[in-house]
């Protein structure tokens, strides 16, 4: 990277892969963001992942920045960008190649109003099966990422991050049409993961359940209809590649949100089938399947959290 670095602000499901990877790969040009209360809690424990010592460098003030950053990957939850935005002001300057990786829309229209002046590419991780272990993480598969602009533009900006995720071994796709992409992967999300999240079932059990396999289709057709209402052209063959996609998971991966309830912690709900819920509000139709789903997770997260 030469007189830049490349960072990271995240370590979840779909952040800790890539830091992996990505220390492996450019070490000392490889850095962690975070804010002093995650920092000091990265800090105090060693970190490992699948078993090996994990230990880059922890960035939370600009005095500890020894190189300005090209690029960074937003890994946090949607829920916690907000909290991230003084952190990564403190620490990106308008040059910095902006990339949220989050499930669903909200990322990119929230990255956008709080950095104006940045370039900010689309793109999204799917396939990866990280889970938590006593000593830290564990994955055998990163995942597979899709990365694009909104408008085709930025295009040496998308050949930079192209050729990083390639060069650290990750199936990376530059897809021309990253918005149909997006929505897609969020079909996947909204009829995925609060199923899996509600049921505890997990990919690999999902082939032999004709249950889940048909609510996951009436899930999908609501969102095609939605979505439609948003300009957002799903098709039937859409929905039998996420159904494939369901089916063939040669894993037994969790969903994000299932590993979230089985953690005990918040979950995305809101930004996913909470998402969609608001567009039929909006739009003065029903969704009534998405609706359910939404309102049980919120249920049983309420009933874990202690909110109810």
């Amino acid at each position: 990277m030469q007189n830049t670095c490349i960072a990271l602000i995240g370590l979840g499901a779909i952040g800790t892969p890539l830091a992996h990877l990505l220390w492996k790969k450019y070490c000392d040009d490889f850095i962690l963001l975070a804010d002093d209360v995650h920092a000091d809690r990265l800090r105090s424990k060693k970190m490992s992942i699948n078993g090996e010592e994990f230990s880059p460098q922890i960035v939370s003030h600009k005095d500890d920045l020894k190189k300005p950053i090209k690029v960074v990957f937003i890994c946090v939850k949607n829920y916690s960008l907000e909290s991230s935005t003084q952190c990564l002001k403190e620490l990106i300057t308008d040059e910095t190649i902006i990339v949220p990786l989050q499930n669903g829309v909200y990322s990119y229209q929230f990255m956008r109003s709080h950095f104006p002046d940045n370039i900010i590419l689309e793109g999204f991780a799917q396939g990866p099966n990280t889970t938590i272990t006593e000593d830290g993480f564990e994955y055998q598969n990163p995942g597979e990422y899709h990365i694009g602009s909104y408008f085709n533009h930025h295009i040496e900006s998308l050949k930079d991050v192209y050729t990083i995720l390639t060069d650290v071994g990750i199936k990376c796709y530059w897809d021309e049409d990253i918005v149909h992409s997006i929505w897609k992967k969020l079909m996947l999300n909204v009829a995925g993961n609060a199923l899996t999240a509600l049921t505890g079932i997990n990919y690999s059990m999902f082939k032999n359940s004709p249950e889940a396999q048909k609510i996951c289709r009436i899930i999908m057709r609501e969102f095609k209809f939605v979505a439609a209402l948003e300009d957002i052209l799903i098709t039937e063959d859409d929905i039998e590649d996420v159904m494939n996609y369901f089916l063939s998971y040669k894993e037994s991966k969790h969903t994000s949100m299932l590993e979230d309830v089985l953690n005990k912690r918040m979950t995305e709900n809101e930004y996913i089938a909470g998402y969609i819920r608001g567009l039929a509000e909006k739009n003065n139709v029903d969704a009534p399947f998405i609706d359910m789903i939404y309102s049980l997770m919120k249920i049983k997260e309420d009933v874990y959290s202690g909110m109810i």
